[in-house]
């Protein structure tokens, strides 16, 4: 599993986005979905279908509910707890609509809307979230990404013996064979084991006495 972001890209992606968020409506927009995917493990095209009604219920109860309908691949209803951060993108996302349609909407209207309240579309999204990904020195990378670094988050900051199952219920996924993906060793622990490794087998340091014996030596051969 190599497609989620490390802690540190996260960390410059989200300035990268609290910038955006300081120029317009917009980009505060793409600031609060972006934290909403990354706290909620959320799948692109089901966030979207998120109304303004689902957002209003959730803030209410403190989960989230996706019907099954909404859900790509998976034949279960899904509910997200509202964990602080998440509970906070979607009432910055209540907000900016508010800010983008003036008028009043209705709770069946999208929460994530454009410039002038229509529902964006996950290709319209996709490019405005490559084009903060590309500022952030992040080249590589899509909305789905988000959702393994949410998975791996909990991999890495969970203080229960065994993750998966956690990251099995949060995502949704019906089968615990397909959180597996996320059992694997991360490019960050294949780098510490590496650096760890080079440190364990390269040569001991060498003191002053050595040194010494060995200059002496030379000098006596010479």
């Amino acid at each position: 599993m190599n497609r989620y972001l490390t802690e540190a890209e996260q960390d410059r992606l989200l300035k990268i986005l609290k910038e955006a968020a300081c120029r317009d409506a917009l980009g505060r927009r793409d600031d609060a979905a972006a934290r909403a995917l990354l706290y909620s493990g959320m799948r692109l095209g089901e966030f979207l279908k998120i109304t303004v009604g689902d957002a209003l219920a959730a803030l209410q109860s403190g989960y989230l509910y996706l019907p099954k309908g909404h859900r790509k691949g998976e034949a279960m209803d899904l509910d997200i707890y509202l964990t602080k951060p998440l509970r906070k993108a979607i009432e910055d996302l209540l907000k900016v609509r508010y800010e983008l349609v003036v008028q009043d909407c209705l709770v069946t209207d999208p929460l994530v809307v454009g410039r002038h309240g229509e529902g964006v579309t996950v290709r319209a999204f996709e490019l405005r979230y490559k084009q903060h990904a590309r500022i952030a020195g992040l080249a590589i990378s899509s909305p789905h990404w988000l959702r393994h670094s949410y998975a791996m988050n909990i991999r890495r900051h969970s203080t229960a013996r065994d993750s998966m199952p956690i990251i099995q219920r949060a995502l949704g996924h019906r089968s615990i064979a397909s959180t597996g993906i996320y059992a694997h060793a991360t490019k960050e622990e294949v780098e510490q084991a590496l650096d760890e490794a080079a440190k364990a087998t390269a040569p001991g340091r060498i003191t002053k006495a050595q040194l010494r014996r060995a200059y002496e030596g030379r000098v006596a051969a010479s």
